[in-house]
């Protein structure tokens, strides 16, 4: 039988590989999500939005049906830098890590989920 390579896209904490001097090098993230948020045909708020596809994707605790943000990144502050860097045109993104994922919100309203590699599966 023939093995197929499979090829995943990977990022570190800040999107490049460095060099690193010690044992351990930066975790490497996979791709597993990624999501525009269209906030006219949504009819939501963005941080509402951005909730919405998280929960999507990260598998709360058993009986959870709400993801708190704020246990993560300040909304507002997300909100406000996201917000007034797309009326600028300015490319800016935000990352932050929820559990075992790395979330990279854009200024053109793309949301990106990784999940770490060297979670425990």
């Amino acid at each position: 039988m023939a093995s197929e390579s499979m090829t995943t896209q990977t990022t570190s904490w800040f999107g490049s590989t460095t060099e690193q001097s010690g044992p351990r090098s930066p975790p490497q993230y996979a791709l597993v999500a990624s999501a525009t948020i269209n906030l006219e045909a949504s009819n939501l708020e963005f941080v509402t939005s951005v909730i919405d596809v998280l929960m999507d994707v990260i598998e709360p605790a058993t009986g959870q049906t709400t993801l708190s943000l704020y246990e993560y990144v300040n909304p507002d502050a997300l909100e406000d830098i996201i917000g007034a860097s797309a009326s600028k045109k300015s490319d800016v993104e935000v990352r932050f890590t929820i559990k075992d994922y790395l979330v990279t919100v854009r200024s053109d309203y793309t949301i990106l989920i990784h999940e770490s590699l060297d979670a425990p599966q």
